[in-house]
């Protein structure tokens, strides 16, 4: 890689660590309000498993899937709803808040990738303590359900969360970029969060067209259902392949969405 390539990729990394870094310090300036918003948050998130209990004591399973794993894929929900609260989220809300004052300008200039500027621009770093509480959640459901993943397995949970993560920061684009279109379109973001509470229940509970909106155009199969198959050991090549592209192609359509969004930008000073 040449050394301009090396110095741009540790220029954002460090742009990253240093928003973080803000962020953690911002919030721990108020460390009742930082934990306080963290335990509300995994609360909340948890709160959301009272369906599937209520559906758990009716039938053995849901769709399929028994107890246990529900409880593996409620872990890998939680792992993905906490990183959308603490990383995407804010960095949505700013970027758009920006655009509606015409201050974008702010986060544009910087010597780094525009869009990268904008989606570290804030973080609810209270918000992690959900992805750890989901993480607890997936191993405490892998040692209940006596699973021995292997390098395959583990390999295929790295890959379907990779693809998974993809694609929900390319809604966060897709919807930040129609933000510069009209203001109104803001509220897409709360519909995002919405919607994602449907990656809390397995795949295999929707049906024909819902089934292939939910896993190719805003994929929460790849997000929740797939990495929970993967770490199960129902997760086949083909699948994986279909997140593969799936996110490939949502990503590439993000970014193009983006640059025609910066277009139709104008800033407050022009």
């Amino acid at each position: 890689m040449p050394e301009r390539g090396r110095g741009g990729l540790r220029r954002h990394l460090r742009l990253i660590a240093a928003s973080l870094r803000l962020s953690v310090l911002g919030a721990l300036e108020y460390r009742v309000g930082f934990w306080s918003e963290a335990v509300i948050g995994v609360l909340w998130s948890l709160a959301g498993m009272v369906p599937l209990l209520v559906a758990l004591e009716h039938r053995p399973d849901i769709a399929g899937w028994t107890g246990g794993e529900v409880l593996l894929l409620t872990g890998f929900y939680l792992m993905l709803s906490g990183c959308y609260a603490a990383l995407l989220s804010p960095s949505l809300v700013a970027t758009m808040d920006h655009v509606r004052r015409g201050t974008l300008d702010y986060l544009l200039l910087r010597p780094v990738d525009s869009l990268v500027s904008c989606l570290c621009s804030a973080f609810s770093p209270w918000s992690l303590l959900e992805v750890l509480t989901g993480a607890g959640l997936v191993v405490g459901a892998t040692i209940h359900l006596g699973l021995r993943p292997g390098p395959a397995e583990l390999g295929a949970v790295l890959v379907a969360l990779s693809c998974g993560f993809t694609a929900l920061y390319a809604l966060g684009v897709l919807i930040l970029s129609l933000s510069f279109r009209a203001m109104q379109l803001q509220n897409l973001g709360f519909l995002l969060e919405a919607i994602l509470e449907l990656a809390r229940w397995p795949i295999s509970v929707f049906r024909g067209p819902l089934r292939a909106l939910f896993t190719f155009v805003i994929p929460f199969a790849v997000m929740t259902s797939f990495p929970a198959q993967a770490l199960l050991g129902r997760l086949g090549p083909a699948p994986l392949l279909g997140a593969l592209a799936s996110a490939a192609a949502l990503a590439a359509l993000a970014r193009l969405a983006w640059r025609r969004g910066l277009e139709r930008y104008t800033s407050a000073s022009s």
